[in-house]
């Protein structure tokens, strides 16, 4: 007996408002991309944008432009250039060109927050940009910053002048060094597009006194505010959104709220920590709405190929916050963060559920480069003990970059 002959489905002929069902259906943005591609009929009458709304996404891994140690060997390979940059999905291990002309030469990408790259130029902008959308949002401009006395674009490589809120004494700096160095880390308060005021709130460096400040503005406002907190030295903020706070800590531990009321006034509350816990690197982590600290340790070694000293991660340890009286933490060990991962580096910290996410495993610290400049990149399994690279990077991918590490960002295409 011949064999039957096997009739493909015509998807197509699936009625519109069976199709819209299912759609909403979907929770992970890359499937409601390969679901527009079936067909032609789904494609034009799905809209790119999901007419839902999504809940919050694992992150991609933006790369950075190409450079030779990094040599992607995932089930495809796409090279990064100046203005179309590669980003690594998790979930289904593939690589996926993005189109960010923004983000090319001379500008650089600071980290992300909300889904937005946080972009500074050669000059005084910075603004945000949804790459999926291409909703550009300005920031308050560089030359803003508290302790900003000036800038010129023709006192050429001392365009800055900049005076330490330590020390009291000015000292000039280029149009490199502030883009590059001058902001540690920028979060947002909420996505700028969804309508409510948002917040940015930033990490600054002294070049003089080594120490950083804090700063914060409402976006779309012309200047940047100084938060009066002086000699804190924060390594790390997120904001929690069920409390309106913003949460810094610093190299002791101890931990910074900071609430903007109306008129940009901010009100500071401060724990100082019982333990003082040594490390490396600092973050912060909401978790189920439970402040959590990542101490993150890393080594040295000098690469024989081109006798530079290289850090390398080697583990981490996470800690509970608990506030056993007024204005004191204790920082608790924790030894399990069960079904939850944690994405950390330049961007805004993020925990989510693994077990919602195909490919993302639980109970582990996913991890970019946000200290070195080089390709400390991985993946740390808190109950194995143990680093894994991640499958976009191989595993000697140690040299220093020449321009900005990778850095996670949260696909928003709303």
């Amino acid at each position: 007996m011949a064999d039957k002959e096997i009739i493909e489905p015509d998807w197509s002929k699936i009625p519109d408002d069976i199709l819209l069902k299912i759609t909403q259906l979907i929770t992970i943005y890359s499937d409601y991309i390969r679901l527009r591609t079936v067909c032609l009929k789904w494609r034009t009458t799905l809209p790119s944008t999901p007419p839902h709304t999504l809940p919050c996404q694992l992150p991609w891994l933006l790369l950075p432009p190409s450079h030779p140690s990094i040599t992607p060997h995932c089930n495809t390979t796409i090279t990064s250039t100046s203005s179309r940059r590669t980003v690594y999905n998790i979930i289904n291990d593939k690589l996926y060109s993005l189109f960010i002309p923004e983000s090319s030469y001379p500008r650089r990408i600071l980290g992300s927050s909300h889904g937005y790259l946080i972009i500074t130029s050669a000059g005084p902008e910075i603004f945000c940009l949804n790459p999926l959308t291409k909703l550009k949002v300005f920031l308050p401009p560089l030359s803003s910053l508290p302790g900003v006395v000036s800038f010129s674009f023709s006192n050429v490589g001392r365009e800055y002048l900049i005076k330490d809120q330590i020390t009291g004494h000015s000292y000039p700096l280029d149009l490199k060094h502030m883009r590059d160095d001058f902001i540690r880390k920028i979060i947002l308060s909420s996505p700028p597009s969804n309508g409510s005021t948002s917040f940015a709130f930033a990490i600054t460096t002294s070049f003089l006194s080594k120490t950083t400040e804090l700063v914060f503005s409402t976006v779309t406002e012309d200047c940047w505010v100084w938060v009066p907190v002086l000699d804190f030295n924060a390594e790390d903020v997120i904001y929690c959104e069920s409390k309106g706070f913003f949460y810094a800590v610093n190299n002791n531990g101890d931990v910074g709220g900071f609430c903007i009321g109306v008129g940009g006034v901010c009100e500071v509350t401060m724990w100082q920590s019982a333990n003082i816990i040594p490390g490396d690197l600092r973050y912060l982590v909401l978790l189920d709405e439970q402040l959590l600290l990542l101490i993150r340790r890393m080594s040295s070694e000098v690469d024989l190929r081109t006798y530079c000293e290289l850090y390398r991660t080697v583990g981490f340890e996470v800690y509970r916050f608990h506030e056993y009286e007024p204005g004191k933490v204790l920082w608790e060990p924790v030894k399990s963060l069960g079904d939850k991962a944690v994405f950390i580096g330049e961007s805004a910290s993020l925990a989510l559920s693994a077990s919602d996410f195909p490919g993302c495993k639980r109970n582990c610290i996913y991890f970019t480069d946000d200290h070195c400049k080089s390709n400390d990149v991985g993946m740390f399994d808190i109950g194995e003990e143990c680093i894994d690279p991640l499958p976009c990077f191989p595993e000697d991918a140690s040299l220093p970059l020449q321009w900005e590490p990778p850095i996670w960002i949260t696909p928003n295409p709303h």
